[in-house]
């Protein structure tokens, strides 16, 4: 029952307390709301609006709050006056209502379907309680049965196509069917009106006949069904005017080729009885040839699952059958096959939108908790698009989501017009302009969690890989002047560069120059490597007369009182033996039995290759290479970068502890155990213990495994 559009208050009081005879506070919102009307009936009424929710049979609450909410009252409205007489709630509500109705009376930019989608969920974003979110449906409802009263034909248009676009899928959305149809059907008028015209003539019937023809064949179908002993729920309801037109639009067909312009749905209790009720469809009315659909023993890939099939039924007119579970109908309505996605195309997974709306359609189906919780907030940019970020972004936030590089060169921005600190947090609807330089400069500061400049990961992420992009730059340029410096001193050609980045394990000059930079070969690491490259065969030493000598006993040679030192190419040391190797000025160079480079001194200078003992005076520090397996980092550990720079401090710590110098690391992450395997040279100095220092460093944090590497 529709109440004419300047209907009294007086009438409209009386007949929205003889509907709610229970509900406590109802008339004294009326009161209310009466006293501000101001005779336009182009601005939706609070009271009007309550008998759009009273017909949906929703709680007293809801009724008074859209009673509340009439947009006379919002510029007199106590809110103190409000909670002490209604309560709390209900005046948080109310104000909630206001808010939400005054910006959507601004113009929306509508944009492309990811910004409608956004805009949505803005609106939803903006209350606590889905209860307001049905009032304003209700108030957008009003709105557009006083759409004919509007002079301005651009602003009907503007009404009509935001309420296609954001509201009437919210409607749908939340179940509720009888608000979604008369907006679409109401806005389809405004948008098309001739359209419209032909179309209700092609239907041929007022919607209140069609009403009483689908009572009809319910009571046939539930006669029919009971005869059999079928236990089923039918519901029916008419296909409106908006609906028709789009399904022949979207399958490109006349309106004599639609078969469900009229439907029926059937609910039973098993698949059993689903066949056996399709039995007595087809039964009592004439089957049309090629309508017929079997989706439960074949379901649709989103698991959708029903019976479809098209009958001529009372009259000759053609009736569509739908026949299901209640299972199915909860599967499809409420779960992965929800109907709405199916209706509006999504073709996406479930998000966390989606599943906070399908839960607050229940919540209203069955009166449970109706808070919206959503974890997200939705801002506009200057040019009216609508942002999603994380709850408690901030604009720096927002600059890293536009462009990254708009992030780093972010220096301030405005909120609503205003200069705000950087680590503002943002709220629903906010207009955030973002203040940038002409130079890419990210604060340390923005990775301080306390100091609370950014809440999303994401941006985090950016932050943290341009200070590591800066670092691994600085190292290149320091290790690029190493290596320069290395270059002109020893006078490398162009080929023993290459060999020499071979020999130090390095794909390209600029990775070893990183690895220069940041101390993963050293300086040191670097020269012996170059003048062994150079020419290991040269020497100025005469040979020991005692060496010379035919035929003489080199196994038991004392270098006691000689100049020896160890080979950097094999770091020999007691255990592993060793084996000399005269030189022409640096006295003898030892080396392990098994070098590559003894091998071939042995077949180029074979008299001067001496198998030696240890000299007992050789104190130097012993060099070793050995193999570290890290356990996988934990997903704290990830999100805050931390593992490499805590596993670096502790193993800084062990080695001060042992004297030991670290000369090089590698590191490969294993992409099968999720673990990533360290390589270390360490010099430990001749009086400490290896055995101590690998106990040690197997004890350290996260370390699972540590072994020498031969």
């Amino acid at each position: 029952m529709q109440h004419p559009i300047d209907e009294s208050n007086e009438a409209l009081t009386a007949a929205l307390c003889a509907a709610n005879p229970n509900c406590t506070g109802l008339a004294a919102a009326c009161e209310m709301a009466a006293a501000v009307w101001d005779g336009n009936v182009t601005v939706p009424r609070g009271m009007r609006a309550a008998w759009v929710l009273t017909e949906l049979k929703v709680d007293c609450s809801t009724r008074i709050l859209a009673v509340l909410g009439d947009p006379r009252l919002r510029e007199r409205i106590d809110f103190n006056q409000i909670a002490d007489q209604f309560g709390h709630e209900l005046a948080e509500l109310t104000r909630q209502l206001h808010e939400l109705n005054r910006f959507t009376e601004n113009q929306i930019q509508l944009g492309n379907q990811a910004q409608i989608e956004n805009l949505r969920r803005l609106i939803v974003s903006m209350v606590s309680d889905v209860r307001v979110l049905v009032v304003k449906l209700a108030y957008r409802l009003e709105r557009l049965r006083a759409l004919p009263y509007v002079i301005d034909f651009d602003e009907r248009y503007r009404i009509a196509d935001e309420t296609l676009a954001l509201y009437a899928p919210l409607a749908h959305r939340l179940g509720l069917g009888q608000l979604k149809w008369e907006l679409e059907d109401l806005a389809f008028r405004h948008l098309e009106p001739d359209t419209y015209k032909q179309m209700a003539k092609l239907i041929e019937e007022r919607r209140e006949a069609r009403e009483q023809y689908i009572n009809q064949v319910k009571q046939r179908l539930t006669s029919a069904l009971m005869e059999v002993g079928i236990k089923a729920r039918i519901y029916g309801r008419p296909k409106h005017l908006y609906s028709i037109f789009t399904k022949m639009r979207r399958k490109q067909r006349g309106f004599d080729q639609l078969f469900d312009v009229r439907a029926l749905r059937v609910h039973v209790d098993s698949v059993a009885d689903c066949y056996a009720a399709l039995s007595v469809v087809q039964t009592i009315w004439e089957p049309i040839p090629g309508e017929y659909d079997d989706y439960i023993s074949n379901p649709k890939p989103n698991g959708y699952q029903s019976l479809h099939t098209a009958v001529r039924a009372l009259e000759g007119k053609t009736l569509e059958v739908q026949i299901r579970t209640d299972e199915m109908h909860a599967r499809a309505e409420l779960g992965v096959a929800a109907h709405w996605r199916y209706k509006e195309g999504s073709r996406g997974g479930p998000d966390n939108f989606q599943a906070t709306m399908e839960r607050l359609r229940q919540a209203l189906e069955e009166g449970e908790d109706t808070r919206v919780d959503l974890k997200h907030v939705y801002v506009f940019t200057p040019r009216g698009d609508v942002v999603e970020l994380p709850a408690g972004s901030t604009p720096l936030d927002l600059a890293y989501r536009l462009h990254t590089e708009l992030g780093h060169r972010c220096r301030g921005a405005k909120i609503n017009d205003r200069l705000v600190p950087l680590n503002t947090p943002l709220k629903n609807a906010d207009r955030v302009e973002i203040l940038s330089g002409t130079i890419s400069q990210p604060k340390r500061d923005w990775l301080d969690r306390n100091m609370g400049y950014l809440a999303s990961r994401s941006a985090i992420q950016k932050v943290k890989a341009w200070f590591r992009a800066r670092e691994r730059e600085s190292a290149r340029e320091t290790g690029q002047t190493i290596w320069e410096q290395t270059i002109r001193r020893l006078s490398l050609t162009r080929e023993q560069q290459e060999q020499l980045l071979t020999l130090l394990n390095q794909r390209s000059r600029e990775m070893l120059w990183e690895a220069l930079g940041e101390n993963r070969v050293t300086r040191e690491a670097l020269l012996q490597s170059a003048r062994q490259l150079l020419r290991p065969e040269q020497t100025d030493l005469p040979i020991p007369a005692n060496v010379k000598k035919h035929g003489a006993d080199l196994s038991s040679f004392n270098l006691a009182g000689m100049l020896a030192t160890p080979a950097s190419c094999c770091h020999p040391n007691e255990q592993t033996g060793v084996v000399a190797f005269v030189t022409r000025s640096q006295g003898l160079r030892l080396h392990r039995p098994d070098c590559p480079n003894l091998k071939h001194l042995r077949e180029k200078y074979p008299e001067r290759v001496m198998e030696v003992q240890w000299p007992d005076n050789l104190k130097l520090p012993r060099r070793f290479d050995l193999e570290l397996w890290m356990l996988p980092p934990t997903e704290d550990e990830m999100q805050a970068d931390e593992s490499n720079s805590q596993f670096l401090r502790n193993l800084a710590q062990v080695l001060g502890q042992f004297r030991s110098r670290l000369i090089a690391s590698q590191s490969h992450w294993d992409r099968r155990s999720a673990q990533t395997r360290v390589r270390l040279t360490l010099e430990i100095p001749y009086d400490e213990k290896q055995e101590a220092l690998l106990e040690r460093l197997s004890q350290m944090r996260d370390v699972q495994e540590v072994k020498l590497r031969n």
